[in-house]
């Protein structure tokens, strides 16, 4: 689960920097003048990182969870991250049914299929803050 929580972390960091400018000025920091921001260009990059983790994943999550029949914390953190990439690139997420189908058997778990199902859950909550290149709203 070690391997995991490092890939959670690579992939929320990448994530991060693909869609938020850090040239715009947040708070009390200003923006840069002569900084560029290219979304398109940074999702590439991440999109090829992404296309090289999820057949990882697929190999990986060849039964129920990670470590059994039962998720432990890490596939909390697991799920998380995939819904999210899932989201941003759908596109590289074909073909890969031991990743979808344990997404699909995490939104089944009897304490949160009621909340996946729920119409808060469907009204969709932010991933990234609303200034973000791509905040994810669903």
């Amino acid at each position: 689960s070690n391997g995991i929580n490092a890939e959670y972390g690579d992939l929320r960091n990448k994530m991060t920097t693909a869609v938020y400018n850090p040239y715009n000025g947040f708070g009390p920091y200003p923006g840069s003048e002569i900084g560029k921001f290219d979304h398109e260009f940074l999702k590439g990059r991440f999109a090829q990182r992404v296309g090289e983790r999820i057949p990882k994943f697929e190999k990986t999550l060849n039964k129920p969870f990670l470590l059994g029949d039962k998720p432990c914390y890490v596939d909390f953190l697991l799920y998380e991250i995939l819904d999210q990439l899932k989201s941003f690139l759908p596109e590289k997420f074909e073909g890969s049914s031991n990743v979808l189908a344990y997404l699909k058997r995490f939104e089944e778990l009897p304490n949160l299929k009621d909340w996946f199902q729920s119409d808060k859950y469907k009204e969709g909550n932010y991933i990234n803050a609303p200034m973000a290149a791509w905040h994810g709203k669903k």
